[in-house]
C-alpha cells in the first residue's frame, strides 16, 4: 500500500488488433498513458487529442470519452496505462504552486518528456517496482511523475462534484461478476430503491443502464489487456452465456469482441448514431 488510503497502482498493457472507435468510455481513475505502437485519438467537448507512437498523455477520471485506437500494420495497437489516485495529482499541483489547473478535466498530451521522466514512467509501470518500495517513497515517485507530466503540459482538470452515477459505477466495477440489483445498490447508499431511482433519473440515467455500461467497459478492458477466452471474459462481467455477452458487447460498441483482438471485421466509425443521442453525448 502507498498508505492506508491509496493502493499501489498496477499498470495495464492495452493491445488491440482491429481498428475501432469506442464512445462513452469512462475511467474510474486518472490514467497516465504512453502509446507504444499505432495511433490513439481521444475526443471530449468536440476536441480531439491525437497521440502517435512514443507520445504520452493524461486521461481524466469520470469523464465520458470517445477513443479510437488505430493499429499500424503489421503491428497491433499498443499502449501502457498507469492509473494514479486523483489525490496525488492535487498534492503534486499544490507543491508546484504556480500550476494552472483547468476548470474541466479533459484529455491532454505532453510535449516530449525528458529521458529522466520517461525512465520514471517505465519504472512505475514495471510490475513489482512500486510494491517493493516503502509507501512514502512510492508515493513520492508518483508525485514526481505527475509533476513531469504537468511540466510537459498534461495537467488534470479540477475534480467535479461526484455524481451518484460515478459512485455506483465504482461500486459495480469492484465486482462486475456479482449479480447486482437495485436493492443492493440502494442498501449500499443507505437509501430506498425509490429514492435511488429518482436521484439517478435526475442525472438522466438509471440503474440498469449504469450496470450494463460498467460491465461492457470492464469487458473491453479485459479483452484489451488479457488473453482470456471470450467465455471467461463473459463470466468476469456477469454473463453465463458467451453468445448473450457477444451480442450485448456488439450492441454497446458496434463491433464483435473478437475483432478487438484480431481485427477480423471491416472498420466502421462505431457509435456515430449513439453520439447524436442527447443521453449519450460525450460531454456531461
Amino acid at each position: 500500500m502507498l498508505d492506508d488510503v491509496f493502493p499501489v497502482p498496477t499498470r495495464a498493457l492495452i493491445r488491440q488488433g482491429g481498428r475501432a472507435c469506442f464512445y462513452r468510455l469512462v475511467n474510474t481513475s486518472p490514467l497516465l498513458i504512453q502509446v507504444q505502437s499505432g495511433t490513439k485519438i481521444v475526443m471530449a467537448d468536440d476536441k480531439a487529442l491525437r497521440l502517435e507512437a512514443g507520445a504520452y498523455g493524461l486521461l481524466p477520471d469520470y469523464r465520458p470519452l470517445a477513443m479510437e485506437n488505430i493499429p499500424k500494420t503489421p503491428q497491433k495497437y499498443q499502449n501502457l496505462a498507469l492509473p494514479v489516485p486523483r489525490p496525488l495529482f492535487d498534492e503534486a499541483y499544490i507543491r508546484m504552486g504556480s500550476i494552472a489547473v483547468p476548470t474541466r478535466p479533459v484529455p491532454a498530451g505532453t510535449s516530449d518528456l525528458p529521458e529522466e521522466a520517461a525512465a520514471l514512467f517505465d519504472y512505475c509501470c514495471q510490475p513489482g517496482n512500486l510494491t517493493k518500495l516503502p509507501g512514502a517513497i512510492a508515493k513520492a515517485r508518483l508525485i514526481e511523475l505527475i509533476t513531469w507530466f504537468a511540466l510537459g503540459g498534461a495537467v488534470l482538470g479540477q475534480c467535479q462534484s461526484p455524481r451518484l452515477e460515478d459512485r455506483l459505477r465504482q461500486m459495480i466495477e469492484s465486482d462486475t461478476a456479482f449479480d447486482w440489483t437495485l436493492g443492493h445498490a440502494a442498501r449500499s447508499f443507505n437509501m430506498s430503491e425509490a429514492t435511488l431511482r429518482r436521484k439517478l433519473a435526475a442525472e438522466s440515467t438509471g440503474f440498469s443502464e449504469i450496470l450494463s455500461d460498467t460491465r461492457m467497459n470492464r469487458a473491453l478492458g479485459i479483452i484489451q489487456t488479457t488473453t482470456l477466452p471470450m467465455a471467461q471474459v463473459a463470466l468476469e462481467v456477469g454473463y453465463d452465456s458467451p453468445s448473450q455477452f457477444a451480442a450485448r458487447f456488439k450492441e454497446r460498441f458496434g463491433v464483435n469482441p473478437r475483432h478487438v483482438r484480431s481485427g477480423s471485421e471491416r472498420f466502421e466509425r462505431i457509435g456515430a448514431e449513439v453520439e447524436r443521442s442527447g443521453a449519450d453525448a460525450l460531454a456531461r
